[in-house]
């Protein structure tokens, strides 16, 4: 799943729930913990509305989905590393994004979009454990209670999510809170589309990629997710369309610049980035990388696409049926290969586009919505 950055001050851990996120002289105030704990309350409401009609151990799944690293649930033990993080929770980006569209004079009712904020954190839990299961990526969800489970499950959070927006649309959310859920769904249906995508071009032949093909499942995978929660936050705050579709551009160009990063490192070679051999007692189930699973990411798709008299490493690997059986010393000249094709550094380029595309959207938003940059500099990168 795709990764989103929020900088933030370090922060003493007492949750003032009751506290607004601006200081009484009006000054911006970078504490994160209002937006946090009453997207946790609302979360614990929405699922005790479900009690009676679920047993306790689908409750404890649920709930326990909800617990991983920065969701949720895990608070308040990991609320120093969200606070210090450079990964935003979910819920942030529908908040944020509702302070944001709002306006200055109307910045405290980000509260309004607390049931948005939760039906993606729930949506965003369920995305997660159907990519543990497609990949095939270690999963304590998958260790704990089996596939079968964790299927079951995340086919019931997509439903719940969508759930509660339809009971706050027959609620207090009204209008808002549908075109909310409609966002919701285009958000899921593009990550599913994203997700497909990825399946199929891990199949394809080495050439049958283009780099246009793998930026668009870039867009698909993670920047529609991003892009769709800080629309759903535009829209719980009634914003006017300009408003909404400039947030979802920040979002979707944010959402984009994060996947590719991350496709980065993924190809990084072990000795660039300090990666070394955990202790025996404290390795974690390996996770199968982006070259094993014969991903089509942007820095793989440049360096098979490069035109030489002959094969690189890498066109030499991914042209055989699968790169499981590859030895890691195999794996990391693969990495290698990568960085003197120009793949690493192709891909920089194209984050750096999509920063400037990110910066745009963000002035223009700013002339709409003044405040805006403030408002939003919790997901901005450092």
């Amino acid at each position: 799943m795709t990764t989103h950055t929020v900088s933030s001050s370090r922060q003493s851990t007492e949750p003032p729930i009751a506290s607004e996120n601006e200081a009484a002289d009006g000054a911006p105030n970078y504490d994160l913990r209002p937006y946090l704990w009453a997207a946790r309350q609302e979360l614990e409401a929405a699922l005790f509305s479900y009690q009676g009609a679920f047993p306790d151990s689908l409750m404890e799944m649920g709930k326990f989905a909800l617990s991983g690293q920065l969701k949720l649930f895990a608070l308040p033990d990991t609320l120093e590393d969200v606070i210090t993080s450079s990964i935003a929770p979910w819920p942030l980006c529908v908040l944020l994004s509702c302070k944001t569209a709002l306006g200055c004079d109307n910045r405290k009712a980000w509260r309004q979009a607390l049931p948005a904020a939760v039906a993606v954190e729930i949506a965003m839990a369920a995305a997660d454990l159907l990519d543990e299961l497609t990949d095939d990526d270690p999963s304590p969800f998958v260790r704990r209670y089996g596939r079968g489970q964790a299927l079951n499950t995340s086919n019931l959070m997509l439903v719940m999510a969508q759930q509660l927006l339809q009971r706050d649309a027959q609620g207090e959310g009204g209008q808002r809170a549908i075109l909310a859920l409609g966002a919701l769904q285009d958000m899921l249906t593009h990550a599913a589309l994203g997700q497909h995508l990825d399946m199929l071009y891990s199949r394809m032949g080495i050439q049958e990629v283009t780099l246009e093909m793998s930026v668009r499942m870039t867009e698909l995978k993670a920047g529609a997710l991003v892009s769709g929660a800080c629309r759903i936050g535009a829209l719980m705050a009634g914003a006017d369309e300009r408003v909404v579709e400039l947030l979802a551009r920040f979002g979707q160009q944010k959402g984009s610049i994060a996947q590719l990063i991350n496709d980065v490192q993924d190809v990084m070679p072990d000795s660039e980035t300090g990666d070394g051999e955990q202790p025996e007692a404290q390795a974690e189930p390996e996770r199968k990388t982006d070259l094993r699973l014969h991903k089509r990411t942007l820095p793989i798709v440049f360096t098979l696409r490069e035109d030489l008299p002959y094969p690189n490493a890498l066109q030499r690997a991914f042209a055989g049926d699968s790169c499981d059986s590859m030895e890691a010393a195999d794996e990391e000249g693969l990495r290698h290969a990568i960085i003197q094709a120009g793949g690493v550094q192709f891909t920089n380029l194209v984050i750096e586009v999509h920063r400037q595309n990110a910066v745009e959207a963000l002035n223009e938003l700013e002339t709409l919505r003044p405040g805006a940059r403030e408002a939003l500099r919790p997901l901005l990168s450092e």
